[in-house]
């Protein structure tokens, strides 16, 4: 009992420690704000080390950023923001200094970019601990590289959109993609109502989910250890089905599908004319089709 009195305040008196020195340190809240011609801008690059990032759609013609946040008081910028021709860079790193270097208490801050319509033709972004909000944007290309972190992206149109993450969740809701290339190491993907040609969706550890999707050209997943689910909006008319699994457990409810191979850890089929093409790969995960 005594000893975890003792230890109970220890830990206090180590955060109220902590506190007085975030005092002393002078934390401080930041701010930033720029505008651009956004017809001029056909690059926005954003290279964000921890703090949170949302992109969205404005009806203006201007490309604004509006950043807060805090920083300690001997910090420099944390956030600069550079403009070469065509294109904009966001640079974001964190700066602290002393003790509290690497220690992060709460939401530093948050990088808000409004973009035009119809303007911006490729958004790059690299992340390596923030998550990331994008919000009814229309770009050509989209590349995301993000180490840790969730993604949500809801209403994006684009012709090729490509998304790495090694770690955390990845969210696509409502959107319209030419092509859509996810690579994930740890983390479930989730996919509603995104209409693509050609999807290809490839992850180590984690589910795959597609839910209220149209009949695609081509659409492959392959897991390593997650389950994979796919739900149709309206039944395939002409597909060419292949899914396999170390499992050993597949289940496939499509009207008209003609099987053509069934074993233990595999099934193929196709629908009509089989012009379009289903592939799931699964090490260990179970695969589901309706």
């Amino acid at each position: 009992m005594k000893k975890t009195i003792v230890t109970t305040l220890l830990f206090f008196i180590l955060v109220g420690g902590l506190l007085v020195v975030l005092k002393l340190n002078g934390e401080q809240s930041y701010e930033k704000q720029k505008s651009f011609d956004g017809q001029q801008i056909q690059i926005l690059e954003i290279d964000n080390e921890s703090w949170n990032i949302v992109l969205e759609n404005i009806d203006s013609e201007e490309l604004k950023i509006n950043i807060k946040g805090n920083k300690q008081k001997k910090q420099s910028d944390p956030v600069e923001i550079k403009e070469d021709g065509q294109k904009i860079s966001v640079f974001q790193r964190d700066k602290e200094v002393g003790i509290l270097k690497n220690i992060s208490i709460g939401e530093k801050g948050t990088i808000h970019i409004a973009i035009p319509k119809n303007s911006v033709k490729l958004i790059a972004i690299r992340n390596s601990y923030g998550d990331l909000r994008i919000n009814h944007l229309a770009t050509e290309v989209m590349t995301i590289s993000s180490e840790s972190g969730s993604t949500i992206m809801k209403g994006l149109a684009a012709n090729k959109g490509e998304l790495i993450s090694k770690d955390g969740e990845i969210n696509i809701l409502d959107s319209s993609l030419e092509e859509l290339l996810i690579s994930a190491t740890n983390g479930d993907s989730y996919i509603t109502n995104v209409s693509s040609t050609k999807t290809k969706i490839t992850s180590s550890s984690g589910e795959v989910v597609l839910k209220e999707i149209d009949e695609e050209k081509s659409l492959l997943i392959e897991t390593g250890s997650g389950d994979i689910t796919i739900s149709y909006k309206n039944n395939p008319q002409s597909l060419k089905l292949s899914a396999s699994s170390d499992s050993a457990d597949i289940t496939v409810d499509l009207k008209g599908l003609n099987k053509k191979d069934v074993s233990g850890n595999s099934m193929s089929g196709t629908i009509g004319e089989s012009s379009n093409k289903l592939e799931l790969v699964s090490k260990a995960g179970i695969i589901n089709v309706k």
